[in-house]
């Protein structure tokens, strides 16, 4: 499809001039090219998302500077900053005019590959340039990725891929904790780099824990199929992880004892005994919700703990409160809790566990301190 004609396709949805028939030439080519279909996202995600200000100043002044923005903005995107507002006039011929403008500067600009017309033609090398996405602590963020796999980052958490990402083979590195919703390719495998394992996968839906302080890192299969293996030990065997399954990599020790870890795993049924060094698998309640599940609660806005001390839980909502938790006594640290948090803000979370185990709390600005009653 010519790329007037996607430009054209792409504005009229924009301005919401677009017609049945011509929404589903747009979903058509969007599904025979899924590689791109995370522009299209993108795009409207930025149109929508306050970039646009109704206001009725001069057209061709607002043309002129959203012709410059456009082209701008896009590069300002992949570094995660803010784009200033854009005012256009009400009228739907100015809005379509306005975002042809839009998708015209991004596809000139050359920072996205949206229509090629020649798939097999050989390109220069290119240089390498990653991508870091960043969820601050007390925030939430989901992104898709070029070739349309979704992913939800959990607080405090960073995504890291480069531009050949796609090419051959689909690499991330993680840190912190993501919700994966990969798009199958079994031309391109999809693989997770965290500090202690690698997961490699073709199209599967998992949850990934794996921040730098924690002991453990953590794999939890949905559905699909993974395999998980140590850094750089290539001679250790591969482990196929199956739906319902958790896998616990300990970074700390060199040996789990793989019945003592599902032991003090409440979720967990059953266990397999020969397993490599430092890993443990526990298979999870099938009966169990997505968010009731203590490791995927999260994406749901749920923060769920059970059996935790009160030094485990404080670095949990740390993480979900964006706040500093320390404790003046050692005793109230060890004291365990069960429960859920939701809307809660982070006084009425402390408030209501007081409720379960006496203790005193003292907040100054961002920072918390937990003491004996």
């Amino acid at each position: 499809m010519a790329i007037q004609r996607i430009t054209e396709l792409f504005a009229k949805k924009l301005s919401g001039e677009a017609t049945e028939n011509e929404l589903q030439e747009l979903d058509e080519f969007l599904k025979d090219h899924p590689d791109e279909q995370y522009l299209q996202e993108m795009i409207s995600n930025w149109w929508s998302s306050g970039h646009i200000k109704e206001e009725g100043d001069n057209k061709e002044d607002h043309f002129r500077y959203i012709m410059q923005r456009s082209i701008l903005q896009t590069a300002d995107e992949t570094e995660q900053q803010h784009a200033p507002v854009i005012s256009i006039s009400k009228g739907k011929t100015w809005l379509r005019i306005a975002a042809a403008a839009v998708v015209t500067g991004i596809i000139s600009f050359g920072a996205w590959k949206l229509f090629s017309t020649n798939k097999n033609e050989s390109l220069a090398a290119k240089p390498v340039h990653e991508n870091e996405i960043v969820s601050k602590p007390g925030t939430k963020s989901k992104l898709i990725l070029p070739d349309g796999t979704q992913v939800w980052l959990n607080s405090d958490s960073k995504l890291v891929y480069n531009n050949s990402f796609n090419d051959s083979l689909r690499e991330v590195t993680l840190e912190g904790e993501a919700y994966f919703d990969v798009v199958k390719n079994a031309k391109k495998p999809f693989i997770v780099h965290t500090t202690g394992i690698n997961i490699r996968v073709l199209g599967t839906a998992f949850n990934v824990k794996s921040y730098p302080q924690d002991e453990t890192i953590e794999a939890t299969l949905v559905r699909g199929l993974i395999e998980v293996e140590k850094n750089n030990e290539p001679q250790s065997s591969k482990i196929l992880l199956h739906p319902n399954e958790k896998l616990v990599f300990n970074k700390v020790i060199n040996k789990v004892d793989a019945g003592e870890t599902a032991a003090n795993d409440k979720t967990a049924s059953s266990v397999k005994s020969t397993l490599p060094q430092r890993i443990s698998i526990s298979t999870l309640p099938t009966s169990v919700k997505d968010s009731n599940r203590i490791e995927t609660s999260w994406i749901y806005g749920r923060l769920l703990f059970d059996g935790d001390t009160f030094k485990e839980l404080a670095a949990k909502m740390e993480r979900w409160y964006n706040v500093k938790i320390s404790f003046a006594n050692n005793k109230v640290a060890n004291y365990r809790f069960g429960g859920s948090f939701e809307n809660e803000n982070i006084e009425d979370a402390l408030h209501a566990l007081q409720m379960i185990h006496p203790f005193n709390f003292n907040i100054t600005e961002n920072e918390i301190i937990i003491d004996k009653k």
